[in-house]
C-alpha cells in the first residue's frame, strides 16, 4: 500500500470535480505539492476569473481539513508563481514567518528552477545550449511577456537540449533562478524553440494522431495526441535552513499525459 500523502479538494473549490492533489514533500513550516495544469497557484489579473490555490487551500485550513491541521498551519501563501497551464511544483508557506523567508529567499534568486519543454528539433540549428536574457515587458493588450531593451525586466534562462527524436521534436530543459510569469515561454519563443501547444507564443500545433500512426488514419484519431503545452515544472532546489551549503531538492515526475506524449514522438528521456 502507498503511503503517498495527498491533499483533497471537493467539487467546485478548484475544478468541477473533486481533486486530489499529491503532496512532494512537507517539512514544519512549507510543503510542496505536485500541481496540475490548468490550475493558479495564485490570484493573477490574467487568470481572474479562475479559482486559485492560495485561496483553496485556506478555505480548506478554515473548514479545518484534517491533512492539512496536522501540519501544523496557520495560513498558506504561494513562495513563487507559474501561470496556470504549466504542471509542476508548487511551494507554499504555512504561516506568515515562513511565507516572509521563503518569498525573500526567491526573490533573492537564492531558489533554482529546472522545467522541461518540448519543441520542434532544428529550430536552433546545431546549438544544444543556449542563453537568453531578454529583459520582459507585459505587453499591453494581451496576457503575455515580450521582450524589450528599454523598459523591460531582467530576466535569465538557460536552455540545454536534452535529445531529439526522428520525427522532428526535441526535449529541451530550461533552468533559471527567478522565473518570472511566462518567462520561460517568452524566452523559448524569442530563441526560435518556442514550446509545443503554446499558441500564444506561435509554438507549434499539437500533432494528430493519424500524423504519428499513419497506418492507422481513422476519424476516432484524428485528434491531438496532447492537451496544453508541453512545459512542466519539474525540480526546484532551495537552500537547507540547516546547512547553508546544502540544498533540498524538489522533484515532480512528469504527467503521464506528457510521458505518453514523449513517447508517441520518440523523444527518450528518463530521470
Amino acid at each position: 500500500m502507498s503511503n503517498k500523502k495527498f491533499i483533497g479538494f471537493p467539487p467546485g473549490l478548484l475544478v468541477d470535480s473533486p481533486l486530489r492533489i499529491p503532496v512532494i514533500d512537507e517539512v514544519g513550516d512549507w510543503i510542496a505539492v505536485d500541481k496540475p495544469a490548468g490550475i493558479p497557484i495564485r490570484q493573477h489579473p490574467w487568470n481572474r476569473d479562475m479559482a486559485d490555490m492560495d485561496a483553496a487551500l485556506n478555505k480548506q485550513l478554515q473548514a479545518k481539513k484534517s491533512e492539512l491541521l496536522e501540519g501544523g498551519a496557520t495560513l498558506f501563501g504561494s513562495v513563487y508563481n507559474m501561470e496556470p497551464e504549466i504542471s509542476g511544483i508548487a511551494l507554499f508557506a504555512k504561516n506568515r514567518d515562513s511565507l516572509d523567508r521563503l518569498r525573500n529567499l526567491a526573490g533573492s534568486e537564492k531558489l533554482q528552477y529546472k522545467f522541461l519543454l518540448i519543441t520542434k528539433s532544428g529550430a536552433a540549428g546545431a546549438v544544444d545550449e543556449l542563453i537568453a536574457d531578454a529583459p520582459l515587458l507585459v505587453h499591453n493588450t494581451k496576457p503575455k511577456m515580450i521582450p524589450s531593451t528599454a523598459k523591460g525586466k531582467k530576466a535569465r534562462t538557460h536552455f540545454r537540449r536534452i535529445c531529439e527524436s526522428p520525427l522532428g521534436w526535441a526535449l529541451w530543459e530550461a533552468s533559471t533562478l527567478f522565473p518570472r510569469l511566462h518567462q520561460v515561454r517568452s524566452h523559448a519563443a524569442v530563441e526560435g524553440i518556442a514550446v509545443l501547444g503554446d499558441s500564444l507564443y506561435s509554438g507549434p500545433d499539437v500533432p494528430l494522431l493519424s500524423e504519428l500512426m499513419p497506418r492507422r488514419r481513422k476519424t476516432a484519431i484524428s485528434h491531438p495526441v496532447f492537451d496544453g503545452i508541453a512545459l512542466h515544472l519539474s525540480e526546484v532546489l532551495l537552500p537547507s535552513p540547516e546547512d547553508n551549503s546544502g540544498a533540498i531538492q524538489l522533484s515532480a515526475a512528469l504527467p503521464k499525459r506528457f510521458q505518453l506524449l514523449l513517447q508517441r514522438l520518440q523523444l527518450e528521456y528518463s530521470k
